[in-house]
């Protein structure tokens, strides 16, 4: 009798550990099932995090995968693809641009990872590269006009601080810079109003501000009568035009004379152009390669050659009442090639014109 109890408590206690180690696993298998699916979930919402462009959010999401699946390699690269994309918008933010392109160049080069964070990365790599180059455009425009200024080419510095502030800076990472060309552009045109004030206390209300202005005209007027344009009568001005003007009128000068008439005894039939007509469409010509227009600009247009223009072309504005001109620049125009060069003020080198 006590034989079978003993069997009978002893299968009853076999069968009941039976019963408790199935139920353990049934309920590890059930944690581990439950773990997996939170994993699942968690990556997904990162990835849709990712899609709305909420970075912060995917961080989140991602930090809280590996919180289910401990040093899991998916998890971890788009972790660290996330973090490195932040990390490059905020730098690129704070004008940190080469931090920003190291971090950037981890997001676009991560073949694991996100493909929405390669392509976002790659848009913010372009704006990094877009906003280098104008950064040191701009800079050499600011650069330019303070040396025109610091040099006492005041019409020169003018206008090249207006050509920099008529670029787009309305990019936050440009404030600084913008600032700069402001106050540098007030300096600029105070001390070119107590000029031009200095000059007109010479000879008040003249007619022929334009030409007093013009570097070219006073280049010519001092050629023809030994004196300055800027402090010369009106009358001396109006006999010297008077006197350019008929020369014109009359003919070419003598190099054109001598081109002419070497055309002529190869083409007897090709028409004379007249300086005026050859003017108009060296202004017509320019205008349209560099989009200034006369109309809002001044053009000074004299000929140096059978095929070699000089164009000075100026803009005029009003600073306390005072009529100042700023030089927009200073270009060589040749008809044979349509090649267009301007000058740097400083060095007085002309290259290619880039508009």
């Amino acid at each position: 009798m006590k034989t079978k109890k003993s069997r009978f408590s002893l299968m009853f206690l076999l069968v009941m550990s039976i019963f408790v180690i199935s139920a353990c696993g049934n309920e590890s298998n059930g944690a581990s099932s439950s773990k997996g699916n939170e994993y699942d979930t968690a990556m997904r919402e990162g990835k849709q995090s990712i899609a709305e462009k909420d970075y912060a959010g995917a961080e989140e999401a991602f930090n809280e995968a590996l919180g289910f699946k401990e040093k899991d390699a998916v998890a971890t690269t788009f972790l660290n693809q996330t973090k490195d994309y932040i990390a490059a918008e905020n730098k690129y933010t704070n004008g940190k641009l080469e931090e920003a392109k190291v971090a950037v160049e981890k997001v676009v080069t991560e073949k694991n990872g996100s493909k929405d964070l390669v392509k976002v990365g790659k848009e913010l790599e372009t704006k990094i590269n877009k906003f280098e180059t104008q950064q040191k455009e701009y800079q050499a425009l600011y650069d330019s006009s303070q040396k025109q200024f610091d040099a006492g080419k005041l019409d020169d510095a003018a206008g090249t601080i207006e050509e920099l502030l008529a670029k787009d800076l309305s990019n936050n990472l440009f404030a600084d810079l913008k600032q700069q060309a402001t106050e540098l552009k007030t300096k600029i045109n105070q001390a070119q109003a107590a000029k031009v004030k200095e000059e007109q206390a010479i000879v008040p209300d003249s007619k022929y501000k334009t030409e007093r202005n013009s570097e070219l005209a006073g280049k010519e007027f001092t050629a023809a009568t030994g004196k300055d344009i800027k402090t010369a009568t009106d009358e001396e001005i109006a006999a010297w035009l008077a006197t350019k003007n008929a020369t014109q009128s009359s003919g070419t000068t003598a190099t054109d004379s001598s081109a002419n008439a070497e055309s002529s005894s190869t083409d007897s039939s090709q028409p004379e152009v007249s300086l005026d007509t050859e003017k108009n469409n060296v202004l017509t010509a320019v205008e349209q390669l560099t989009g200034l227009s006369s109309q809002d600009n001044q053009y000074y247009i004299t000929k140096e050659s059978a095929d070699l223009f000089q164009v000075e072309i100026r803009h005029a504005h009003t600073v306390d009442g005072t009529e100042i001109s700023n030089m927009v620049g200073m270009f060589q125009y040749t008809p044979s090639t349509k090649g267009l060069t301007k000058m740097d003020p400083i060095t007085g080198a002309y290259a290619p014109y880039k508009k």
